[in-house]
């Protein structure tokens, strides 16, 4: 199984491989679903990925967040960017980026991001038959669930194993879109869920906040499923973190059944900064104590609290212990994001600069923060794992150059695509004796002593004849080869197809689309819901060609599992529902192709966006008007109407299968 690691940027990256992960998923800066991460540049994506091939891991870069119509230039950009650098996958979220990628980038691998709401094996079969490669589950999913899916799937199965826990269903929180307008679909979600709720007689709730996923005693029945790969959340994290649950990840899997690893194991988890720990969704005897409302939601060690603020720092008392180069965030007590810091400099209470405090001290940490007396200081980080030198010396990425050779006794030939100088070298090589030279041996030299800063593609070689070539001969061959070509590498566009494929994505983008036909009215309609456990697929199918027998012919779809439940009814009308989400018309086109006459935009699609969207639509497409559930779990939520710090107000449903938040001056609505 492939342990996979989250890396934030470079340093953590680093620490991730130094670890033991065999990969890592990362973002660049826009389009990712932790947009408030360090995130990548291309540099410094281009020296993680040569960093990565030279030591044998993997490298998957994260474009998981919903795309507006308006920003589709800008994605295909970023696309011709990852083109040219080729990461072992990319995850995707979006309908619309799906069909980019399969239409113009196909060489490029796809996983399906959790955010996609897979959850059962009809899902990951329209996965399948789109062409991803790999489906990263939805999160709330048992293990007895994900054991009957992957009998079925044809596809690699990737699954979460330790970190925090989302309360509601992927892709299915509007919570912070609708308090703060950040989307956690855009990858820019407040955490609004980590912070603390009342009633009448309850005060200071964290009920919407899990414990976090702890998976080390799981590894072996994930095994035996045939689990392809193991996720490790984090790309928030810092250095240590990383680190540490990689190298304990690391030790239990290359060790199974081993105590002594086990204990080491152990001894590293308990040193590692989070909230309480559980098996999360995978047991659902244990989800009534998955949330306990009475514990602070915030990640980190409470480690100080602040007794006063001035212009220039803040009086802080220790509880445990401070360390300079320790990570630090300061945090309200009602909970929310906070401000993180690295502590740098601090004094005791005699003015002496001091680089430890223990338990009970006050001392004084210099610079401006935004905090009140009260508010906590949280470890989420400790000092020690500093990769930033490391990384910092890393090579960049190198280009790839292919090279057609061809090699006789008497005339040696060499090409580079895309340049027009030719060398050619006469020689005068005797009949081979005993050891012919070989089209093997001349490619394995040839790609070795490149010119700085590029690396061997692929070599083709042509051998006219049996004779002898010396070794030290053919360096020098090899040499004065890639010494005359050296000149002319910068200038050399790799990638000349790119103008072309952009020119013809705009052409595609900006045409009129056809005349969409206006949506019949049905007299019935028979929805699917958004959410069928894998045990319940057989039911609903069944459901659905019941309905269809009976003369229904509309079908509402709301999941990727629809698609694929609805596959063998003929003349049927497919009406695309949120949470399916439709955000360009790229995602319209995806859906049109799976079957589907009309759609809905998503609901965080503002006026100018679906302005745009509507006119570009192949489909007939209407903006989503009635309220949606801010969030929607699988956990039995404590039901009623809650306030957060701001007195606004919240309800809470929970029916016996789905709980479901709405602001409290909605009507009532189901999930």
């Amino acid at each position: 199984m492939e342990l996979l690691s989250p890396a934030g940027n470079l340093e953590t990256a680093l620490a991730a491989f130094d670890g033991g992960a065999d990969a890592v998923y990362c973002g660049l800066g826009k389009f990712n679903a932790r947009e408030r991460a360090e995130n990548f540049t291309a540099e410094t994506l281009g020296k993680l990925l040569e960093f990565s091939r030279s030591s044998g891991k993997k490298v998957y870069l994260t474009l998981n967040t919903l795309i507006w119509e308006k920003e589709l230039g800008a994605l295909f950009e970023q696309l011709l960017l990852l083109d040219k650098f080729r990461p072992d996958a990319l995850i995707v979220q979006d309908p619309g980026v799906i069909a980019i990628v399969r239409k113009y980038f196909p060489q490029l691998p796809l996983h399906a991001s959790t955010q996609m709401g897979i959850h059962n094996s009809a899902g990951v079969a329209l996965a399948h038959r789109l062409g991803m490669k790999r489906v990263i589950l939805e999160r709330q999913i048992t293990l007895d669930e994900l054991r009957l899916i992957a009998q079925k799937s044809k596809v690699e199965l990737e699954v979460f194993l330790h970190g925090s826990l989302c309360c509601s269903l992927s892709g299915r929180c509007l919570f912070s879109h609708y308090l703060y307008g950040e989307s956690g679909n855009r990858g820019r979600c407040k955490q609004p869920c980590r912070r603390a709720f009342s009633q009448k007689n309850a005060r200071d709730m964290r009920i919407f906040s899990p414990a976090d996923l702890a998976g080390n005693t799981l590894l072996e029945e994930l095994d035996k499923m045939g689990i392809a790969s193991l996720k490790i959340e984090g790309r928030l994290r810092t250095p240590d973190y990383i680190w540490k649950t990689a190298r304990a990840y690391r030790l239990l899997l290359d060790n199974p059944g081993d105590p002594d690893a086990a204990r080491e194991a152990d001894n590293i988890f308990r040193t590692v900064p989070g909230r309480k720990k559980s098996t999360g969704f995978y047991f659902k005897r244990d989800w009534k104590e998955l949330i306990d409302p009475s514990v602070n939601g915030t990640f980190g060690e409470c480690c100080a609290t602040v007794e006063k603020v001035i212009r220039t720092g803040m009086l802080v008392k220790v509880r445990s212990s401070l360390h300079l180069g320790d990570r630090l965030r300061v945090m309200p007590l009602s909970g929310g994001e906070g401000e993180s810091f690295t502590l740098a400099a601090m004094e005791n209470h005699r003015r002496e600069k001091i680089i430890r405090a223990k338990s009970k001290e006050t001392v004084f940490i210099s610079g401006k923060f935004r905090a009140a007396a009260g508010y906590e200081i949280r470890r989420i980080g400790e000092n020690g794992f500093d990769f930033s030198r490391r990384a910092a010396t890393l090579p960049l990425l190198r280009k790839k150059i292919p090279l057609n050779l061809c090699c006789s006794a008497g005339l040696w030939r060499a090409e580079i695509p895309g340049i027009t100088e030719i060398w050619q070298r006469k020689t005068n090589f005797a009949p081979a004796e005993k050891l012919p030279f070989s089209s093997e041996k001349a490619a394995a030299v040839f790609a070795e002593a490149l010119p700085q800063g590029f690396a061997p593609g692929k070599i083709s070689v042509t051998v006219d004849g049996s004779f002898f070539v010396p070794a030290a001969v053919l360096k020098s061959l090899r040499r004065e080869c890639w010494d005359f070509f050296a000149p002319h590498l910068e200038q050399l566009d790799f990638f000349p197809e790119h103008p072309a494929m952009m020119e013809k994505f705009y052409a595609e983008n900006h045409a009129a689309p056809p005349v969409a036909a206006p949506p019949l009215q049905a007299e019935k309609t028979f929805d699917l819901p958004p959410f069928i456990p894998e045990t319940g697929l057989d039911k609903w199918q069944a459901k659905a060609a019941a309905a269809h027998a009976a003369g229904v012919r509309d079908f509402t779809v709301n999941s990727w599992h629809a698609f694929e439940l609805l596959r063998d009814l003929q003349n049927i009308r497919i009406h695309v529902r949120y949470p399916f989400h439709i955000s360009n018309s790229f995602a319209v086109k995806l859906a049109a192709e799976l079957g589907a006459v009309s759609a809905v935009a998503a609901p965080e699609c503002d006026e100018d966006n679906y302005s745009i969207l509507k006119q570009n639509s192949v489909l007939s497409l209407d903006k989503e008007n009635a309220p949606q559930p801010l969030l929607v779990s699988r956990l039995p939520l404590t039901a009623g109407v809650w306030r957060d710090a701001e007195n606004r107000a919240f309800r809470v449903e929970y029916d016996g299968e789905f709980a479901f938040l709405h602001a409290h001056d909605t009507p009532e609505v189901s999930g």
